[in-house]
């Protein structure tokens, strides 16, 4: 395979003013995610019905997330937030069954600190990509890149009405809205160098346009649900691309210049989710079932059954 087969992903040049920032890209691209839970609630209130099966509430919690395709070996080191409402409508009388949507705010992405790890490959053609306006060198990370999403998951829930205890399966479509992103920037420092060298990772001229990340990325959901207390559960959740988030790349091993060992690689992003939900207008009552020594069977509050009914 030959190097000149690569091809640079297309960028738009020196960022505008407001390009890559967060706040403009959320706003612009909140209107189609908007009006699509607008449209779920809509559904949920059309009659008194619906309306009582409706249960609204909010998650905050962090994720820690790698990226599958990058060549760096990380293992779940990206931190960041994740959080924001959600809809739940029940499915029967029994509390049992429900599809749940959110709307999120999601920070995924991937980073490796110094030093780098043993059989690193270099990401070929990135050197090209560095960022003329930022000059700076970076020598804490190896490589890190942060991608923040606008998320809607759908997902489909059974849970034990009495233990409360949920597990869930689904999909989501997440929106980009920022992206930054900084390389370890390999060179050779002469012409007798037999092999490249690491010099401080630079920050990349990526943007939420510059085509080198799509704007759209779907991926599925494992969800579980552990109770509290009433409505405060805890929640973990895994989550993994269907499909690329980006172009694919071509890597090629650090201490080798043979371009017949360059492998490509397409990335994927690969997430843990911790939190903490609430929901707010769940009914509770206090358990009521005791064995024939006095002692409770379950917990002490279990939703009330008699609180939604066709």
């Amino acid at each position: 395979m030959k190097i000149s087969r690569y091809k640079l992903p297309r960028t738009s040049g020196t960022p505008s003013k407001f390009e890559g920032d967060v706040i403009p890209n959320v706003v612009r691209n909140l209107e189609p995610i908007a009006f699509l839970f607008f449209l779920f609630l809509l559904f949920c209130s059309l009659s008194p019905t619906f309306a009582q099966r409706f249960i609204g509430g909010v998650a905050v919690g962090m994720n820690f997330s790698m990226v599958d395709g990058d060549e760096v070996f990380e293992t779940y080191s990206k931190v960041g937030f994740n959080g924001g409402p959600y809809v739940k409508l029940m499915l029967d009388n029994k509390q049992r069954f429900s599809v749940t949507m959110e709307l999120l705010y999601s920070q995924k992405g991937g980073q490796k600190r110094y030093p780098a790890p043993n059989g690193v490959r270099i990401a070929l053609g990135d050197t090209a990509l560095i960022d003329p306006n930022d000059t700076v060198e970076n020598m804490k990370y190896f490589y890190k890149l942060r991608t923040d999403y606008l998320e809607i998951p759908l997902l489909f829930h059974f849970e034990d009405p009495r233990s409360k205890f949920g597990i869930g399966i689904g999909i989501a479509w997440s929106r980009l809205v920022y992206i930054t992103e900084y390389e370890h920037d390999f060179r050779k420092f002469s012409a007798q160098d037999t092999t490249f060298k690491i010099r401080g990772a630079r920050r990349l001229n990526t943007t939420v346009n510059s085509g080198r990340y799509y704007k759209n990325d779907w991926s599925i959901i494992a969800d579980v649900k552990i109770p509290i207390y009433k409505g405060l559960k805890a929640n973990f959740r895994f989550q993994y691309s269907i499909v690329p988030f980006g172009v694919e790349r071509h890597f090629i091993p650090s201490t080798s210049t043979d371009k017949d060992e360059i492998r490509v690689r397409k990335p994927f992003h690969n997430t843990l989710t911790f939190r903490i939900i609430y929901s707010f207008n769940e009914k509770y009552i206090e358990n009521d079932k005791y064995d024939w020594d006095g002692n409770r069977i379950g917990p002490q509050w279990i939703r009330d059954p008699n609180a939604m009914r066709w």
